[in-house]
């Protein structure tokens, strides 16, 4: 709009509106800060408080307080107007899900999607979850001979388990694990895993993690599917969020044109995809595998606790990569029906209930597998199980936190030194990676023959998956041979050759390395 038609229509000056022009960032910052938008319309001024350091620490402590659903009194007036903060009702321990905020919500995120033309392809989620991974039915801990169990019992070791994907249901990101080992033993040696692996002491996730996790992790592997998915090498991703106090701020979330929009508070159990099925279809999926496997572990005679113990960390990373592995499209983008309509459905229907129901039965028909498993077992342990147990297995860690609830003190060091708190675990923030070699290639291709041969006896096993053992043995039998060569090569040139002068022998065999190594990059 041209500055004559704004001061005819808003009764201003010239002046007034290049001021406001100057503060375009600031007062977009500002209002996109606020927590509650439409209180902003009354705000004459920008002020600040007198002191700083205060009003940040307050509005985190709010920040962090309304997160763990603490009813907060009205109070400080002039610092609610400041920073646009209600108070909601809170029923029972539990906030009440804002059923109005969600439709507006939902009204908004329609009309950005449509202005800037967003695809599903672009748009994700991402949310934490507890899992309690070796937790067994506690009537399998306890024998007729034993009132109390023994050994690892009523296991409740807890990991973090961080879950995103995009709307279209095309593509989940790599599972992050939150775990209380800085290097666990079980991974020793291990050069690889399926996740991104993150560790402090309790096993939380922390600002800083999901900071890393962000940059690192979530923006390149989101801007390589977007890029695959034919549309533009700078496209706009969206990350939606819940108001989880782990959550850094929006501002602190961009880079390569990738955004972080943050749900209204007490919306997300009626908007937020994560919550409406994809990460129940993980944890379900695990614990269907892992009872299965306890339930196999007995029927070989190792009892239960003999399973639980033998059942490793790296186990766990492994079956709950394979779990979130088989959450399937159709489970995610059914997920995303109550937040966008638009990806599923043209018009209101039934076809959403459906599929809820689909999912219900679909747990239901695990159990019943695992129930019917059981009793064909001998022990009285596993075979008196009930579907409660069952179930018991399947919700046990459906409210166990994933952040650490923060003192008042924490909340002020953290906010003071910008996010120190975090920084005080020696044990955060850390990826797994060992070179060191156990098993010989040798060895390795035995391994491999064996497995071949196991798996053409198995009519479930596909041609396919044979065929990709068959591969990793060929390519550990195209590098054996690079290996040879560079040990012979090194055991000859560990005798000076008399046709090298002393003084050149060094300068010599530092070149033949270096083209070694060409040599074996080119070839892999």
């Amino acid at each position: 709009m041209s500055i004559k038609r704004l001061i005819e229509e808003f009764g201003v000056g010239v002046t007034t509106i290049h001021d406001l022009k100057k503060q375009k960032a600031q007062l977009l910052k500002f209002y996109a800060e606020s927590d509650e938008q439409k209180l902003m319309n009354n705000r004459k001024t920008l002020h600040k408080s007198k002191i700083v350091d205060l009003d940040r620490v307050l509005k985190e402590w709010i920040r962090q307080r309304r997160s763990e659903h603490v009813p907060l009194t009205g109070w400080l007036q002039k610092f609610k107007k400041r920073h646009g903060i209600t108070f909601l009702k809170i029923c029972g321990d539990k906030a009440s899900a804002d059923q109005e905020a969600a439709e507006k919500f939902i009204g908004e995120f329609a009309k950005i999607t449509a202005d800037e033309n967003i695809t599903p392809e672009q748009v994700y989620n991402a949310d934490e979850t507890s899992l309690f991974w070796r937790y067994c039915p506690r009537k399998t801990l306890t024998t007729a001979d034993d009132s109390a169990p023994t050994g690892i019992k009523d296991s409740k070791e807890r990991i973090t388990v961080l879950g995103c994907a995009n709307a279209a249901g095309t593509h989940k990101s790599k599972l992050v694990v939150i775990g209380k080992s800085l290097r666990p033993r079980c991974l020793k040696g291990v050069n690889f895993i399926p996740v991104h692996y993150y560790a402090n002491r309790k096993a939380w996730v922390t600002r800083e993690i999901f900071s890393d996790w962000f940059h690192k992790h979530f923006v390149p592997e989101a801007r390589a599917h977007c890029r695959e998915a034919g549309l533009d090498d700078d496209c706009k991703i969206l990350l939606l969020l819940d108001n989880c106090s782990a959550h850094p701020s929006a501002e602190l979330l961009i880079k390569n044109n990738v955004y972080v929009i943050y749900f209204p508070p007490n919306v997300t159990s009626l908007i937020q995809p994560c919550d409406q099925g994809i990460l129940r279809s993980l944890k379900s999926k695990y614990k269907n595998s892992f009872l299965n496997n306890m339930l196999a572990a007995v029927n070989r005679g190792m009892g239960v606790q003999g399973f639980q113990k033998a059942f490793s960390f790296k186990d766990s990373i492994y079956a709950v990569a394979n779990a979130w592995n088989k959450v399937t499209k159709e489970t995610v983008m059914h997920a995303w029906h109550n937040l966008w309509p638009a990806t599923m459905f043209s018009s209101e229907d039934d076809e959403a209930d459906d599929f809820e129901g689909f999912h219900i039965s679909s747990e239901q028909a695990m159990v019943s597998d695992l129930l019917a498993y059981a009793r064909n077992i001998p022990s009285e342990s596993i075979n008196n199980l009930e579907e409660a147990d069952i179930a018991e297995v399947f919700d046990i860690d459906n409210d166990a936190p994933v952040i650490h609830s923060l003192t008042d003190g924490e909340i002020a060091e953290m906010v003071l030194n910008e996010g120190g708190l975090e920084n005080s675990d020696d044990e955060d923030d850390v990826v797994i990676v060992n070179t060191a070699e156990k098993i010989s290639i040798d060895d390795m291709v035995k391994m491999c023959d064996g497995l071949i041969e196991g798996l053409e006896q198995r009519a479930f096993i596909t041609e396919q998956e044979v065929m990709s053992v068959y591969k990793i043995k060929d390519r550990l039998l195209r590098q054996k041979p690079l290996l040879m060569k560079q040990m012979t090569l090194v055991k000859h040139l560990k005798k000076p050759s008399s046709r090298i002068p002393p003084h050149l022998y060094r300068t010599h065999f530092l070149v033949l390395q270096l083209l070694l190594m060409v040599l074996l990059y080119v070839k892999t």
